[in-house]
């Protein structure tokens, strides 16, 4: 007999109650006493690409507003080398007393995860703080808990259960997830660091604004609204059609927009065919700026179309509305934007919620969003801008 979505919902509630329990158990042991108020060196623990490091950014910041004084350490990774994430994107952040990157590579072996550990011992941290990826569960937060303790850290926090993949249609049908940005900063107060208006500190500087001015001087006219278009994304199932993309980029152009198109150097080809079809009012960007220098491009547009990718949270960290067209794979709400000023155009299917990054329908729930339906938002956004 199949169990029913409110049954499933009942026994997900019950696995998430044990789970947590679990985790707070062994904290406790591990660091019984409360956090500390005063501290001379502190590690923040986030790994992830660039999506993930940018919706930590807020709670990171709380945890250097809670501890002005002390060192502070970023812990982070992105995975495997070459993918961008942390370095890209802070190592130049003046809150930061140390970036401190490490690769998949790098921990493979037994050997190589005791020397970490050793050379985190050196850093004698006083308080660790973990803010830890939304689907990890029960072992990878235990496991994460004992490197930390084996590191010498006297006081630990942030483990926690936030998702657990069981049940998951059902989850996205009768829950409501956190924005990934609230669901951090919520875990950062659990221990009493509270941010009082959510902060994206971004290191830009004269540095990227001159080069973003080098690159836009001739080809942008001063007259024309600059517009993003960013059809890359680290999934497959993120991707939606590039030649609705050259079609949106086309109909801006005509009313007068000047469009810029963004992405790695994984996207320059996707990129050179859109631009081509758009053929005026563009200019193809991709894999020729800085996670940094996008950004800047990003602060100066009116409004971006994108992915489920990391130019949306870019976007976010600058204020610039995005319109962001989205898979139904994860949890909704999870990953949007952070702010009231974007539009997420978003599908339901009968297979929603499948984690999967590669889809079998061929993307049936990204290509259900239509251009009009892009086009009409970005009117939106683009009248809301005027005003």
């Amino acid at each position: 007999m199949p169990i029913t979505g409110k049954l499933q919902i009942m026994v997900v509630d019950g696995l998430y109650a044990l789970a947590n329990a679990v985790v707070r158990l062994v904290r406790r042991c591990l660091w019984p006493g409360p956090r500390p108020v005063q501290a001379r060196s502190v590690c923040l623990y986030r790994i992830g690409n660039l999506g993930d490091i940018l919706c930590a950014l807020p709670a990171m910041y709380a945890v250097r507003l809670a501890y002005p004084d002390a060192k502070l350490t970023l812990l982070s990774s992105p995975g495997s080398r070459g993918l961008p994430g942390a370095l890209e994107l802070l190592s130049a952040a003046p809150w930061l007393d140390d970036l401190w990157v490490y690769y998949s590579q790098d921990i493979r072996t037994l050997r190589q995860q005791f020397r970490l550990v050793k050379r985190l011992r050196q850093r004698k941290f006083d308080v660790w703080v973990e803010l830890p990826n939304g689907l990890a569960g029960v072992r990878v937060l235990l496991r994460n808990m004992l490197v930390a303790r084996l590191s010498g850290a006297r006081w630990g926090g942030g483990w926690r259960v936030s998702t657990i993949r069981w049940g998951a249609r059902a989850q996205s049908e009768r829950r409501v997830f956190p924005n990934e940005v609230d669901r951090l900063l919520q875990t950062t107060a659990q221990f009493g660091i509270r941010a009082e208006q959510p902060q994206f500190p971004l290191p830009l500087t004269e540095h990227q604004a001159s080069a973003v001015d080098a690159l836009l001087r001739l080809p942008a006219p001063p007259e024309s609204p600059l517009v993003a278009l960013a059809p890359g994304a680290k999934r497959s199932t993120n991707h939606w059609p590039i030649e609705r993309y050259a079609e949106v980029g086309r109909t801006l152009s005509d009313q007068g927009f000047f469009v810029v198109l963004l992405g790695g150097a994984g996207d320059k080809g996707s990129c050179a065919r859109i631009a081509s079809r758009i053929g005026r009012r563009v200019l193809n960007l991709a894999g020729r700026v800085s996670v940094l220098e996008s950004c800047e491009v990003l602060r100066r547009c009116a409004f971006v179309v994108c992915n489920d990718s990391g130019v949306q949270h870019m976007a976010a960290a600058v204020s610039t509305p995005c319109v962001s067209i989205f898979s139904a794979r994860d949890m909704p709400g999870k990953w949007h934007p952070y702010g009231a000023q974007h539009i997420v155009l978003e599908r339901r299917v009968a297979c929603h919620t499948c984690y999967m990054d590669e889809c079998p329908r061929d993307n049936l729930c990204v290509k259900l969003v239509q251009v009009p339906d892009v086009l009409r938002a970005a009117e939106l956004l683009a009248s809301n801008t005027n005003h």
